[in-house]
């Protein structure tokens, strides 16, 4: 079987940018593949985040063609496909720990959403905004379409008030223009540097503040309100403390004011608080590692963040990210500016494009 078509070379992609010219964002095909290999190729490279459950288009085949690119707290990808059906479950949540806000926005055909709050169909043109701590399904009919992936790092006081936005199209005059600018973004970053990533991604945080925020219900349900602060309380201080040794539950109840049982009840959608401090620790390693200005040893590195068994810590990033530190490191200092995404083993060698998601 011929491989989908992807940036990759040997077993290290090139990186989501250089220092000089048009960005180069992650790509996948599998337009040539044979089509009744299309959609399980597809399923293969949207799994790590979406699992597509079910083509619902005539024949056998499923061209279908992705595109992503990476800049400060966002990353953008453009998707054409087939009608298909797709979910999102408990279970996946648990396992990949992503918390990010996703707004879809078809520039062509419609989209059906199912969340555990609400049942909602997405009109051409209409942004909607889905958060991956929560299951949902879905289907939508063949087109295009866009996924603007946003952390809540970028919005550490709005998460509430975007949160409450999630179960509605926005169909306002400030949700068509964040839809508008989102759509003008996909077409810019074709032909963005890297040096403009920075402009680019403030610009995005300041229009998404000015066209959510006033749309927001004035009624904002209050414990959803507080429960979301005290996450993204609970959540800064974890990242204050990544380098302390006696980081663990006991000690971030003391430091955040917390009960255990409140706690254990805020991570459990990203499979407890342990699995969530390992993955920050693993998320900042990776940033050192990628700096190719860092020639500390990785043991070092991977000291200073906690890990003091170099096999342990190396089979915990593998995991996580789907190749080695050392892999990383050696792209790095190769001269890649961003992370390297390593190729699957199987049949379709598609992108686990989670890795990429949780670097934003």
């Amino acid at each position: 079987m011929r491989e989908a078509e992807a940036h990759l070379e040997d077993d290290i992609s090139p990186p989501v940018g250089r220092s000089r010219g048009p960005l180069a964002p992650l790509v996948f095909s599998t337009t040539e593949l044979p089509p009744e290999d299309q959609f399980e190729a597809w399923r293969d490279h949207c799994r790590s985040v979406i699992e597509m459950t079910e083509a619902l288009g005539p024949g056998a085949g499923f061209e279908a063609r992705f595109r992503m690119w990476s800049f400060g707290h966002f990353a953008l990808a453009v998707i054409e496909a087939p009608p298909c059906r797709f979910q999102r479950t408990r279970s996946q949540i648990r396992r990949d720990s992503l918390d990010l806000w996703q707004i879809h926005v078809p520039r062509t055909g419609s989209l059906r959403l199912r969340t555990e709050a609400a049942q909602i169909a997405v009109p051409t043109g209409h942004p909607h905004i889905l958060s991956l701590d929560r299951a949902f399904d879905g289907d939508r009919t063949g087109g295009e379409w866009l996924w603007l992936f946003v952390s809540r790092d970028a919005f550490p006081g709005l998460g509430p008030t975007i949160d409450a936005c999630r179960d509605t199209p926005l169909g306002s005059a400030m949700g068509r223009l964040l839809g508008n600018y989102i759509e003008s973004l996909a077409d810019s970053l074709e032909t963005m540097t890297e040096a403009e990533l920075p402009r680019a991604a403030e610009a995005t945080r300041a229009l998404l503040s000015a066209c959510i925020a006033p749309s927001s219900p004035l009624n904002l349900d209050a414990d959803a309100h507080v429960e979301r602060a005290r996450l993204g309380r609970i959540r800064q201080t974890i990242r204050q403390n990544l380098r302390s040794t006696r980081l663990g539950p006991e000690r971030l109840c003391k430091l955040a004011g917390v009960s255990r049982s409140q706690l254990y009840r805020l991570f459990e959608p990203f499979g407890g608080v342990a699995r969530y401090i390992q993955s920050e620790r693993l998320r900042q390693a990776h940033q050192a590692l990628s700096d190719p200005s860092n020639t500390r040893d990785i043991i070092k590195v991977a000291e200073d963040f906690g890990f003091f068994d170099p096999s342990a810590f190396s089979r915990a990033f593998r995991r996580e990210f789907d190749y080695s530190p050392t892999q990383l490191r050696q792209a790095a200092q190769s001269g890649w500016v961003a992370a390297p995404i390593r190729k699957r083993a199987g049949p379709a060698g598609g992108h686990d494009f989670a890795s990429a998601l949780r670097l934003i």
